[in-house]
């Protein structure tokens, strides 16, 4: 039995024939006109899953870069202000080492002390310094000014606002890298020591552990000097001038002339007509004083004991009297808690003792005590005086050691951030490449199957219309 095509099924062959000629030709358009040889994942299933990989890959290439680029503006502006920092920090050391002079007069202190002042109010404003509206030295605490100034006991003191973390950036698989350095880290570093005396008073530390932050100030008071005097000698007003505490030989040679406190200076007795013989200050080795007065003296040689009671206290207020047999006195700041315990055996005489926690202050207070220091020269001698500006410049040495550490740490998280994003640029350009060779089309290759898509349908069309142009007569025998 023959089969014979119907018009129909002629018809749709031609038709089909057509259409799948007309789709190559169409896809091979689009391919020319995108470049791209994957269009939609139907037409290369295992390409569009490699072309995804890669491109997830890439995107999170281009995020470590965008993490890099924002984080580099922050800390070379930081950079920037820490090293500002460490050229207001060469600038007061040499001022420091400039007032430890024992020749300058007190106009000349005062001038210096205003120089540190005004270098202090700098380098608080450099602490607070902004990159845009973020402090930049507050940790993570970036909405409010790290430091401010308070007055505590009289004294003006800069308070830490900010916290100790630092901000990171994520600038590789499992790498984090630290974009700031909070201001806790680059002004204030505590280091805890043992606590340290001026050495004024002969008070030491007790055999407990003590606890406070900063300076303190211990001052030891001289309540009543006692003794039994011969010779005509009384002390003078009453030792309301004396700063002695404990006992101290009082030796008076009449053949020699001469009247000695303890192992001080040996002095000549004074004369009827001196002005000071009805007040004569005596001094011992440790600077303790004793007022005598000798406008009744009988001329005799005396030797004897006097004796100083007085009383301590921290910080000025709630006095403790002393026996100067304590070893392990303790001692209460009432406005800070900082709480010391002293060993009162080595006191020789009154004053104000400088009590210092290493490693707990900030930089701010610091040049504030020195500058402070420098200004009571005439106060307390200037001896004591260059005691106090020796001890606080070990604490400037250490702040200053520790924002060159910052310094180093800052560039050298920079230099780091510099080689990351140059290797993954190149690790990006190379996706980049990886991904154009899954997806772009060969256009050479696309322009020849556009041209041979062309020729098929212009020859489907033509064999088409000859099919269908035939008539009954062809299919009757």
């Amino acid at each position: 039995m023959s089969i014979r095509p119907t018009q129909a099924s002629i018809f749709d062959l031609v038709r089909h024939g057509i259409s799948s000629n007309y789709a190559a030709l169409l896809e091979a358009q689009e391919q020319l006109s995108s470049g791209k040889r994957i269009l939609r994942p139907s037409d290369d299933a295992i390409g569009t899953m490699r072309s995804l990989s890669l491109r997830r890959q890439s995107s999170v290439v281009e995020g470590y870069l965008s993490a890099i680029q924002a984080a580099r503006p922050v800390m070379q502006t930081a950079v920037s202000e820490v090293e500002e920092m460490s050229g207001l920090y060469t600038e007061a050391r040499a001022l420091v080492l400039q007032a430890m002079n024992g020749t300058l007069n007190q106009g000349d202190r005062n001038s210096l002390a205003g120089e540190l002042e005004l270098l202090r109010a700098s380098m608080l404003e450099v602490a607070n310094a902004r990159f845009g509206e973020q402090y930049l030295f507050g940790g993570t605490e970036t909405g409010v000014a790290p430091y401010s100034e308070t007055v505590v006991l009289g004294e003006t003191r800069v308070v830490y606002h900010g916290d100790d973390h630092v901000r990171t950036a994520i600038i590789g698989r499992g790498t984090t890298v630290a974009t700031t350095i909070p201001g806790s880290q680059l002004f204030g570093v505590h280091t805890p020591g043992g606590t340290q005396y001026q050495g004024l008073t002969g008070v030491a530390s007790g055999t407990s552990a003590d606890s406070g932050t900063g300076y303190g100030t211990l001052t030891l008071r001289h309540d009543v000097t006692t003794g039994a005097l011969g010779a005509g000698l009384a002390f003078a007003l009453g030792g309301a001038s004396d700063t002695i505490l404990g006992d101290h030989a009082l030796v008076i040679d009449a053949a020699a002339g001469t009247v000695q406190l303890g192992d001080g200076p040996v002095r000549s007795i004074p004369g009827p007509g001196d002005a000071d013989r009805a007040d004569f200050r005596l001094v011992d080795a440790g600077g303790g004083e004793l007022h005598l007065d000798f406008t009744g003296y009988t001329g005799a040689t005396f030797t004897g004991t006097v004796r100083g009671d007085g009383s301590i206290a921290f910080d000025g207020s709630s006095f403790v009297g002393l026996t100067l047999a304590e070893t392990d006195l303790e001692l209460t700041s009432p406005t800070t808690g900082a709480v010391v315990h002293v060993d009162t055996t080595g006191i020789t005489r009154a004053g104000t003792e400088l009590v210092t926690f290493p490693g707990t202050t900030n930089v701010f207070d610091t040049l504030a005590g020195i500058a402070a220091d420098l200004r009571s020269g005439e106060e307390l001698g200037v001896p004591a005086m260059l005691d106090r500006v020796t001890i606080r410049m070990g604490e400037l040495e250490r702040h200053r050691e520790n924002l060159l550490q910052g310094i180093a740490q800052l560039g050298a998280t920079l230099a780091r951030l510099d080689t990351t994003e140059s290797g993954l640029e190149n690790v990006g350009l190379h996706l980049a490449a990886l991904i154009s060779e899954t997806e772009d089309a060969d256009i050479s290759e696309v322009v020849l199957k556009l041209t041979r898509a062309e020729q098929t349908l212009q020859i489907a069309q033509a064999t088409g219309a000859r099919l269908i142009q035939q008539s009954l007569l062809n299919f009757l025998r």
